[in-house]
């Protein structure tokens, strides 16, 4: 990417292009004469109210049943994973392109793409509103679309994806783009002490516990009017989660040793870089607060899965490294941070360009000028060696180089494999580092909250130390 810094933001907010003038119309079905124009790259129909399109009668839709792309080659439409199906004709499709007048039917209504004559500008945004994050790669342009839809409204939103993906700026963009005066209060639920937590959260009087020597308001009074972003909410204890399920039900509080409830009025975003579906069958997280929390969310694709974005990421962060001088990433430096596995994400990636430029100075950066990490690698890092453990491989849970295959009565379920070989893991973790579980967490790199409930969950009993 070349040219002032000027051209390179205006290249970051949009791309336009024309087509001619088109409008997905209801032919028939509850909501018959209903029509939307195509004025964006990306528009969505279904039931939830914040579509382009929205069909709420039709109780056969589903609440994002597909969207339309509008790309120079043609239009797009393309099922979201819907209850129904989409159907051209007599076949349900999943990715297809509209012809003009051609008909599609969702449900029980029937829509056509009708062209009229003249020409509509489309802009194609590379960015979100407030420029907090850059992509040109489809997930990217979905995302900011999103951000668009759902940032005015109040609806809890949960982004998942793995750690330095950039899901705190989506929380940041979100609140931005709300109608919320108040602040964004960021609460790191993995970094606030199983002891304290609750105390934080809510607040607490004078005098509630030793060493409450004055009043403190919570997080949640702290939110009123504006946004609480709860980031990894996975980490989350279960004990609290019916009480954060309560505050969001009725939205009032009450401090730790008050008597009194206090109205709260907050938008929830929440982060998390588990599955949390997992938790939920895994009995680690609670389902009604999943389906609370996650009323929309955004799945954030990680670097490896963007690579093609590294061009304008990389541009875009040197402009936040050295706003005041257009340094660029030249072709072999492109080249060569694609080849990365980058498991750190955007995270990793400006660290590398922010410790090359100032070792290097240079106005173009390079391939040479690159000082990328030590365990630079093209494919998923092999785990380190943990220890000085003589233990056999098979302990591992890891078959010998020669052993014989397995018999059909031998193979269990996967889920009973797997749950096996992880409490296995976690068995041998907590012998070795003799039931220490701060240590054994960090071993694993999983949170304490985690290790605590997997270790009730099997019903893991520490050896006797009786002689």
């Amino acid at each position: 990417m070349t040219g002032t810094l000027d051209q390179m933001l205006e290249f970051l907010q949009r791309n336009r292009f024309s087509i001619e003038q088109s409008y997905v119309v209801v032919e028939s079905g509850p909501h018959q004469g209903a029509r939307v124009a195509l004025q964006k790259a990306l528009l969505y129909i279904g039931r939830a109210e914040w579509c382009d399109l929205a069909l709420p009668e039709d109780r056969h839709i589903s609440g994002i049943h597909c969207e339309i792309r509008v790309q120079p080659g043609g239009i797009r439409l393309i099922d979201r994973g819907s209850r129904n199906g989409c159907f051209l004709g007599a076949y349900q499709i999943f990715d297809a392109l509209l012809k003009p007048g051609e008909t599609f039917r969702l449900g029980k209504t029937k829509l056509s793409l009708q062209v009229l004559p003249g020409k509509a500008d489309i802009d194609q945004r590379y960015t979100d509103a407030q420029g907090n994050l850059v992509g040109q790669t489809p997930k990217m342009l979905e995302i900011f679309a999103l951000l668009e839809r759902v940032g005015p409204r109040d609806i809890p939103v949960l982004l998942t994806g793995e750690t330095g993906t950039g899901k705190t700026s989506l929380a940041q963009s979100l609140h931005q783009q709300s109608q919320r005066e108040g602040a964004l209060v960021v609460v790191n639920c993995g970094a606030l002490s199983p002891s304290l937590i609750e105390s934080e959260l809510f607040g607490y009087e004078k005098g509630a516990f030793t060493g409450a020597i004055q009043q403190h308001q919570g997080y949640f009074e702290q939110a009123h009017g504006g946004t609480l972003f709860l980031d990894e909410i996975g980490e989350l204890p279960l004990e609290l989660q019916p009480k954060l399920l309560d505050v969001l039900e009725r939205k009032s509080i009450r401090r730790l040793g008050g008597t009194q409830e206090k109205e709260v009025d907050f938008r929830l975003i929440a982060a998390t870089h588990r599955n949390l579906k997992e938790h939920v069958q895994a009995g680690l997280f609670r389902e009604d607060l999943f389906y609370r929390i996650a009323v929309m969310e955004l799945a954030v694709p990680s670097l490896r899965d963007r690579l093609d974005d590294i061009p304008i990421v990389s541009a875009h962060l040197m402009s936040q490294i050295a706003p005041e001088q257009f340094v660029q990433v030249g072709a072999s430096a492109q080249s060569l941070l694609k080849q990365h596995y980058w498991p750190g994400n955007l995270r990793e990636l400006r660290n590398v360009l922010e410790r090359s430029w100032l070792l290097c100075n240079q106005k173009t950066l390079e391939a040479h000028d690159l000082i990328m990490p030590h365990e630079f690698s093209s494919g998923p890092p092999t785990p380190p060696n943990q220890g000085s453990s003589s233990k056999p491989v098979e302990s591992a849970g890891l078959a010998p180089e020669h052993a014989e295959p397995l018999s059909m009565t031998q193979i269990q379920p996967m889920k009973q494999q797997l749950a096996e070989a992880e409490k296995r893991l976690i068995r041998e973790a907590l012998d070795t580092l003799e039931w220490n579980v701060s240590k054994t967490a960090q071993l694993l790199e999983v949170s304490r909250s985690w290790l605590h409930a997997k270790i009730k969950s099997y019903d893991l009993q520490r050896p006797s130390t009786d002689e």
